[in-house]
């Protein structure tokens, strides 16, 4: 098998090794310098930036001519979409060797193209270094690891930083905790470990970035405890470390994510003694806690605790956590309660939680009639904003309605129903008829039963017995014989009482 015309990283990382060169013009970058050791010290470019703050369309180079012709390569690549065509790019990109004369360069390059999410067209680069002529240095592998993070590939970045290690170089503090992040948030955090200590051992200065990282894998993998002494130690760090909102937020919610829900909210008091000011986020941690736990009105004490003592304004997120965690218990009527303080104070409320609400009130109203006014009220809200009601949530209102005696209100959202092309239920027209006519409303009901019967629909026999005897009693002889011919006509036979019999008589 012929080998590969590519570098692979072990053999780019060789400690003294000379890389060959093709003689191009008279450029020569006296690559026999790649022959001593490099220097520990990276000096990172002040253009290039690894933090996660970095901005993705921040391409700012010092050189014009080569900012210019950098972002025409980087412009190409990203508008290109297949293989064949980055191939192509790549090559003119080898044939322009002579625009990349440092490794300053060649970094900007990897970097723009880092930002640029085009991943695979850096690793290519890197691997390619020879065409460049280029010698790699601490802040190229830094720009590496970072790309194989966010191409979620951790292990990779770990096995450049380990070879890194191995021959001198020593990444910034910065690109050590991008590592540490993306290996945390694939769960391995004894690999994120072993680069936190790498970095104690190189003497790097531990910032509260790099104890936060470890902090949150550690709690994503449920080793609560050992977060809790990484905080204990960052506060007897010499020199002092003080924790941050987001160290106490991240071990708060690694707490209450294993049901210990009281002690986050002692973390929360230990930290406001200490000066840090909560955030939206490490409330709403405690309300996700206790909502876990089967706690959720202690979840409205919370929101309070947010509102009166802390003086942070609860915001859409904290509500609606606060909301969903009562609507989930079943504790209804204080879910009403904070659903009207959001809509009081203008937070809007996810329409998939207000047809809980409603139906969940709807049910609760033939114990307590008065919350089938309030149900009434959320179902009103909901046609306002134009939401979109779902056949069961209108169903369920609809017989809530019935079951209130709300006939006219009940005909409305049997009227909704048709309209959004759904098909109500059998009994759904059943009852409407039946009520109507127990309540003397006879013309609606028999117009009810006509637009059924219009639509193939098949009342129920009870319903033709009471609408024809309504008929009959009032003298409507026609009528009610008309709707006697219907019901033998659908196969339907009504019970052939007195009233009834006179109107076989009349026909």
């Amino acid at each position: 098998m012929a080998s590969s015309p590519f570098h692979t990283f072990s053999q780019l990382l060789q400690p003294r090794t000379t890389f060959a060169t093709t003689s191009t013009n008279n450029n020569n970058n006296n690559l026999s310098s790649c022959t001593t050791r490099p220097s520990n010290k990276l000096l990172l470019p002040p253009t290039l930036s690894l933090s996660s703050n970095t901005q993705r369309n921040d391409l700012d180079f010092h050189d014009r001519t080569t900012r210019l012709h950098i972002k025409r390569h980087v412009h190409k690549i990203t508008t290109l979409s297949s293989t064949n065509s980055k191939t192509q790019i790549l090559r003119n990109l080898e044939k322009d060797a002579e625009s990349f004369k440092t490794s300053s360069d060649f970094n900007h390059l990897l970097m723009a193209l880092v930002i640029a999410q085009q991943h695979e067209v850096c690793l290519i680069l890197f691997t390619k270094l020879q065409s460049f002529k280029v010698l790699p240095n601490g802040c190229t592998f830094s720009i590496v690891i970072r790309c194989h993070c966010e191409r979620n590939d951790p292990d990779e970045a770990k096995k450049v930083l380990d070879t890194l290690l191995q021959n001198g170089f020593l990444p910034d503090e910065v690109t050590m905790n991008v590592l540490m992040s993306s290996l945390c948030k694939k769960g391995k955090v004894q690999k994120a470990r072993e680069v936190f200590e790498v970095m104690r051992e190189k003497g790097f200065k531990m910032s509260v970035q790099s104890h936060n990282c470890l902090l949150k894998g550690l709690c994503y993998v449920g080793r609560v405890e050992e977060a809790l002494d990484l905080l204990n130690e960052m506060k007897n760090e010499t020199p002092l470390l003080n924790p941050d909102v987001y160290s106490y937020t991240v071990v708060m919610d690694g707490l209450c994510k294993v049901g210990l829900s009281d002690e986050a909210m002692g973390l929360l008091n230990e930290a406001v003694r200490v000066g840090i000011v909560p955030n939206e986020v490490t409330f709403n941690t405690l309300i996700e806690g206790y909502s876990r736990e089967g706690r959720p009105l202690e979840g409205v004490l919370v929101l309070e605790l947010m509102k009166k003592k802390h003086g942070c304004v609860p915001g859409y997120v904290n509500y609606s956590t606060v909301l969903h965690g009562l609507l989930k218990w079943n504790e209804i009527p204080a879910a009403f309660k904070v659903y009207k303080e959001m809509v009081e104070l203008g937070i809007e409320v996810d329409s998939r939680m207000m047809a809980k609400l409603a139906r969940r009130l709807c049910r609760l109203s033939r114990r307590e009639r008065g919350l089938l006014r309030d149900a009434c009220q959320v179902f009103e809200k909901m046609t306002e904003k134009g939401f979109v009601v779902d056949q069961r949530t209108l169903e369920v209102i609809f017989e809530a309605l019935l079951w209130g005696e709300k006939f006219d209100e009940a005909l409305e959202v049997l009227n909704d129903m048709v309209k959004l092309g759904y098909s109500p239920k059998a009994i759904a027209f059943d009852k409407v008829i039946q009520g109507f006519c127990a309540n003397g409303k006879l013309e609606e009901a028999v117009s009810i039963l006509l637009f059924w019967l219009g639509n193939g629909g098949v009342p129920h026999k009870f319903s033709y017995e009471m609408l024809i005897k309504e008929l009959n009693a009032q003298g409507r002889l026609i009528c009610a014989s008309i709707l006697l011919g219907a019901a033998f006509k659908q196969g339907v036979v009504p019970s052939m009482d007195p009233l009834l019999c006179k109107c076989c008589e009349e026909r």
